[in-house]
C-alpha cells in the first residue's frame, strides 16, 4: 500500500512539472510589432544619450531664447563665465557672470517688482547680484556640465514605454521630442546627435518655467569662442561702479539751512546726512540722491535735487536751489524745504583683475 500511493505522487508531480513548462514555452517572445517599438525606443535612447554626452563635453554653450523684441543669446563657459541677455518673465535682462560674480543690467520695472526702492537708479546701469536672485542659477545650473546632468534627470522619469515621437523643425531638422507635461527636449535623429532645445522647466518645475518655455542651445568652438571672450570683456569693462543689490543703505537727514534772496528770489538749501549700510563688502559706498521741495505762500513750489557719495557712516552735504518768480511789489513771504534723501550702495570692480580670471577660463577651453 505505501509502495502504490508513492509511485502515484511520483506520477502525478510529473505531470504539473510537464504542464509548467508546456506554459512558460507557449507565452514566450515578442511580437513583430512589439520589436519594432522596442528598437525604436533604444534608437532614441542612444541618440537622447548621445546628444547629452556632447552637450556635457562642450567647451562653452550658446543659449537662444525669443522674446517680443526680437531674439536673445546668452553663452556660458564650462567654468561659468556667461554674457548676454536671459528672458526672465518675458523681459531681456543683460547679464555679465566672471570671477563667481553676477551683474545684471535690466529694465526700472524689473527691478522694482523686485522691491527696489523709489528713487534708486536701478534700470540705469549695471547691478551686483547674486547668480541665486536668478530663477535658475547660471553657474550651477546651465554650465555643459550641469545642464546635461539635469537634462539627464528629467529623462530618467519620462515615460520610457511610449512610441517615440518625432518632428521637423522650420529649417527641415527632424528631431525626437522626448518630453512631458513640463515641457520638450528635442534631439536630432541623425548623427552625431544633438541636443537642439529643451524647456528650462524640465531643470527645475517653478523657477525654470520664469525662463520660458524653450530655450535653443548648441556648442560654441573655434572663432566663436574666442568673439564670446571679446564681448565678456568689452562687458566687464562697461561694468564701471555698480549699484549693490545685495545690500541696502539708510540715509538720514541730520540738519538742514535754507538761504533765500529777496533780490532774484533764490532760496538755497544746505542739507548734512549720513548714511549707514546693511550687507555691503570691503569698498562700498554710499551713492546719496537729495530732494528738496521748497513751497512759498502764494509763489508755488519748486523742487531740486544733488547727489554725492561718501563712505558709509560719513558725513556728507549737499546744496540745491531753486527760484521764484517774484511780483513788482514789496511783500513777505513764508518758505520752507522739505529734503528727502535716499541712498545707492554701490561697489568696486577691478576691471583688469577680474579680466586675468576670465582669461584664465578661457585659456581651458581654448578661447
Amino acid at each position: 500500500m505505501r509502495a502504490g500511493w508513492g509511485t502515484a505522487a511520483v506520477a502525478t508531480l510529473a505531470l504539473l512539472l510537464s504542464g509548467c513548462q508546456v506554459a512558460v514555452q507557449g507565452s514566450a517572445g515578442l511580437s513583430a510589432g512589439d520589436r519594432q517599438l522596442a528598437d525604436k525606443r533604444a534608437q532614441q535612447r542612444a541618440a537622447v544619450d548621445t546628444a547629452l554626452t556632447a552637450l556635457e563635453q562642450a567647451p562653452a554653450l550658446a543659449y537662444g531664447s525669443t522674446l517680443p523684441g526680437g531674439d536673445q543669446q546668452w553663452r556660458v563657459t564650462r567654468g561659468g563665465s556667461a554674457v548676454g541677455v536671459l528672458p526672465i518673465e518675458g523681459q531681456p535682462v543683460q547679464v555679465a557672470m566672471a570671477a563667481g560674480q553676477l551683474y545684471l543690467a535690466a529694465t526700472p520695472e524689473y527691478w522694482k517688482a523686485r522691491g527696489a526702492d523709489d528713487g534708486v537708479q536701478f534700470g540705469t546701469g549695471w547691478v551686483r547680484s547674486a547668480p541665486s536672485e536668478l530663477p535658475l542659477d547660471p553657474a550651477g545650473r546651465l554650465v555643459p556640465a550641469k545642464v546635461a546632468a539635469g537634462l539627464r534627470t528629467a529623462v530618467a522619469t519620462m515615460d520610457q514605454v511610449r512610441e517615440p515621437v518625432r518632428a521637423k523643425l522650420p529649417d527641415g531638422t527632424e528631431v525626437y521630442e522626448v518630453g512631458t507635461g513640463l515641457g520638450k527636449l528635442r534631439v536630432t535623429t541623425a548623427q552625431p546627435n544633438r541636443v537642439v532645445s529643451f524647456a528650462p522647466a524640465l531643470l527645475d518645475q517653478r523657477a525654470g518655467a520664469k525662463f520660458g518655455t524653450e530655450l535653443r542651445v548648441e556648442p560654441i568652438t573655434g572663432e566663436a569662442l574666442k568673439k564670446f571672450h571679446g564681448d565678456l570683456d568689452a562687458a566687464i569693462g562697461a561694468i564701471g561702479r555698480p549699484l549693490d543689490a545685495l545690500a541696502r543703505a539708510s540715509v538720514t537727514v541730520v540738519g538742514d539751512k535754507l538761504d533765500c534772496k529777496d533780490y532774484d528770489g533764490t532760496c538755497k538749501t544746505t542739507v548734512d546726512l549720513t548714511s549707514s549700510v546693511v550687507g555691503g563688502g570691503q569698498g562700498t559706498s554710499v551713492h546719496v540722491l537729495l530732494t528738496v521741495e521748497v513751497s512759498a505762500d502764494s509763489l508755488g513750489a519748486q523742487t531740486c535735487k544733488a547727489e554725492g557719495d561718501a563712505a558709509p557712516d560719513a558725513p556728507l552735504t549737499l546744496a540745491c536751489d531753486v527760484r521764484f518768480q517774484l511780483p513788482n511789489r514789496t511783500a513777505s513771504y513764508r518758505v520752507l524745504a522739505k529734503p528727502t534723501a535716499v541712498g545707492e550702495v554701490r561697489v568696486p570692480v577691478d576691471a583688469e583683475k577680474t579680466k586675468q580670471a576670465v582669461q584664465a577660463d578661457f585659456a581651458t577651453i581654448g578661447g
